[in-house]
């Protein structure tokens, strides 16, 4: 079980989650299916704690959001020395976005990322899913500052 630390100020830890998902540009998409994890590298976009991928209707991580859609998203920050590092763990429900407006949206702040992905989110919108993560519980471990337990961020609806 995990003791989660004392967080004396939730809404400044919730900034500083904003703040570290903003700055990191890939992370870990992890599905599971007949109770075995899958774990994919993907680039992702955020709308505050919301984060935003994007992937081809075909692919087997849609197959597995349909049939499960709990998923976990790894972001790590990593430095040269591993007391720097900052990893943040979201447990979310993810969802496929339908509003033509909100797909507009996310595809336009997926230009913003490296060159390499822009050959890619320039194809045809219609072939590819928007998939939107809404976390529930944030696990949050920032070794810079010598916290080997996470600060715990908990959502409720």
């Amino acid at each position: 079980m995990i003791n989660p630390t004392k967080i004396n100020n939730p809404e400044s830890l919730n900034k500083e989650l904003i703040n570290f998902i903003s700055q990191v540009e890939y992370s870990e998409l992890i599905t599971v299916t007949d109770n075995l994890p899958h774990i994919r590298p993907m680039v992702y976009v955020n709308d505050g704690l919301t984060i935003y991928m994007i992937s081809a209707k075909q692919t087997a991580k849609v197959s597995q959001i349909k049939a499960n859609p709990n998923v976990s998203v790894m972001i790590v920050k990593s430095f040269q020395a591993s007391s720097e590092t900052k990893e943040l763990i979201v447990e979310g429900r993810a969802s496929f976005v339908t509003d033509q407006s909100l797909r507009a949206k996310v595809f336009e702040l997926f230009k913003q990322k490296p060159q390499t992905f822009q050959e890619w989110v320039d194809k045809e919108h219609a072939d590819y899913e928007v998939i939107k993560i809404i976390p529930h519980l944030l696990r949050y471990f920032d070794y810079a500052h010598g916290q080997g337990e996470p600060n715990i961020l908990k959502i409720t609806a």
